[in-house]
């Protein structure tokens, strides 16, 4: 992985070895620790206000596109050049959000709907890709999937979600169901209070767990809110990452659960130690196992992730916005910058695992004193460089639009290579922001996936010149309607 750098050091070689720590082997004074934990990189040529420069991440060479000049098809293969094989035939919603009963089929291939804002196009979208990552795009509660209507008229409300998924191994059925823990009387639907509520899950109707649930059905969801992967805050950008990898890695879902629960009591034996409320012994030594174990798999999940991802957004990149300065984008592990290189450059979980767990031995102490765990995963980054500057601080809405289109279609390109089958493509209201080249790039795409549900509040854009063979419906009093 020689195209993820360190920062260059007079110390002739800073991989790491093992002991380095016991032997106070650091990176000279320029490295420090930042907020994020440490800084691998610092993507951004420029000065940060403290006076200390960063080194570009350097940006990943732009493969060969599959893709006709006039948007024939979309980048990629497909593994033998079979057809990609996974769409949804049948959807029904019940009591979620605006729609009280939908039951629909969908076809293969790209349906468009339109209807005015606020009618529940996005509501529509965003439940699909609930029964893909079983996580709701939007922050709050799990409540907010139940309908209002729902919460004012019944005593016991649920929501529940239902997808027959055709895939090229076998059809399989997911639902989810969110559903109240109290029962709902007149004064607390008066004041539109949330109730506490509870998630099962089914796979063809037999109840499982969440992790089991991920990846049966595939979906990359284009949307306004992409701009929050550029310039959002680094949790923003952690969460979609694990969104993307889980729904191609089931192992990482199990690891990243793991490492969350096990950070979690860590933290809180940490706290006490602080506080001489516990005195150290074996117990913070198994949990110091416990992370690096879980943590290891998610360092190198999402490490070998962003390589893929950097180059396929670099080379769409350059194919929507041609003859500007390219795209590069960078994984931040938040370890020290010799370690952080060694997980970047590692071939196996197993040479990572043995990596972080030398920092996290040697890091104890100031874990102790500041009563957390300040290096692993969960203070991870991404960062995005167009022309060598940092694209949050420094590219116009446009250039940070483009980025997260590109984006996007590499991770179309991901999950066709980790998988053998596109996923699903849901693209909410973003065409009527795209000028007409990069519309023309985004909808090529979608000839390249066996399915593509569209939105949009302008019933011409996309028109039927624009796709031709396209199923049209508008969204109506919560139900969907074909559009002849």
């Amino acid at each position: 992985m020689d195209r993820l750098q360190t920062a260059t050091t007079s110390t002739p070689s800073m991989a790491w070895k093992p002991g380095m720590w016991r032997r106070r082997v650091f990176a000279p004074a320029p490295i420090r620790p930042t907020r994020m934990g440490w800084s691998l990189i610092g993507c951004s040529s420029r000065p940060r206000a403290h006076g200390r420069a960063r080194r570009p991440c350097p940006p990943y060479p732009a493969r060969s596109s599959t893709a006709a000049p006039d948007g024939d098809g979309a980048r990629g293969d497909n593994r033998g050049g079979r057809e990609p094989v996974m769409h949804i035939a049948r959807l029904a919603l019940t009591n979620v959000r605006t729609f009280r009963r939908l039951d629909t089929s969908l076809e293969r291939g790209i349906s468009v709907v339109t209807g005015p804002n606020g009618t529940g196009k996005t509501n529509l979208i965003e439940a699909i890709a609930l029964l893909a990552t079983t996580r709701s795009g939007r922050a709050g509660a799990d409540a907010e999937v139940i309908s209002q209507d729902a919460l004012r008229e019944e005593p016991l409300p649920a929501a529940t979600l239902r997808a027959a998924v055709v895939t090229a191994a076998e059809p399989v059925t997911v639902e989810i169901v969110v559903s109240s823990q109290e029962v709902r009387g007149r004064a607390a639907a008066e004041e539109r209070a949330l109730p506490p509520t509870s998630r099962r899950f089914r796979v063809d109707g037999t109840a499982r767990r969440a992790s089991d649930l991920i990846g049966r059905l595939r979906v990359v969801m284009f949307s306004a809110a992409d701009l929050q992967i550029i310039d959002g805050s680094p949790a923003r950008r952690r969460r979609y990452l694990d969104i993307t990898i889980s729904q191609l890695d089931r192992e990482y879902v199990r690891a990243l659960q793991r490492y969350q629960r096990v950070l979690q009591q860590r933290n809180s034996l940490l706290r006490s130690l602080q506080e001489r409320r516990a005195r150290p012994g074996d117990e913070l030594a198994f949990w110091d196992q416990e992370l690096v174990a879980a943590g290891a798999v998610v360092l190198h999940g999402r490490a070998t992730a962003v390589r893929a991802l950097a180059e396929g957004a670099a080379a769409h990149y350059a194919d929507l916005a041609p003859g500007v300065e390219p795209l590069a984008v960078c994984y931040e592990p938040a370890l020290p910058p010799p370690a952080a290189a060694t997980v970047l450059e590692a071939g196996s979980v197993e040479g990572v695992e043995s990596v972080f767990a030398e920092v996290i031995e040697a890091r104890r102490r100031d874990d102790l004193v500041a009563g957390m765990t300040r290096s692993g995963p969960h203070r991870d980054n991404m960062r995005f460089e167009i022309a060598g500057n940092d694209a949050a601080a420094f590219a116009s809405r446009g250039q940070q639009r483009t980025a997260g289109l590109a984006l996007r279609l590499a991770e179309v390109a991901l999950s066709l290579e980790r998988t053998g089958d596109a996923p699903l493509l849901l693209l909410d209201d973003i065409l009527s922001e795209l000028d007409e080249q990069r519309r023309e790039r985004v909808l090529a795409a979608a000839y390249g996936v066996d399915q593509v549900l569209i939105t949009s509040a302008d019933e011409d854009r996309p028109g039927p010149a624009d796709l031709p063979d396209a199923r049209r419906f508008r969204i109506d009093g919560g139900e969907l309607r074909p559009v002849e």
